[in-house]
């Protein structure tokens, strides 16, 4: 299963990191036809909480 949207809602990873409450990632749109994405930003930007919240759908 490819997960095409994932919203995340009053995540601390995103409110602290981000200054957002709701953080709506189009995975589709995202990645395109890319065999491999990668994730980066600084130091509790919020990269793992996207990635443990994606984990239980891969």
């Amino acid at each position: 299963m490819n997960p095409l949207l994932l919203t995340l809602k009053g995540f601390c990873g995103i409110r602290d990191g981000l200054g957002l409450d709701v953080l709506p990632l189009d995975l589709e749109r995202l990645a395109g036809d890319a065999a491999l994405v990668a994730l980066a930003g600084s130091n509790g930007r919020g990269k793992s909480t996207i990635l443990d919240n994606l984990h239980p759908l891969c």
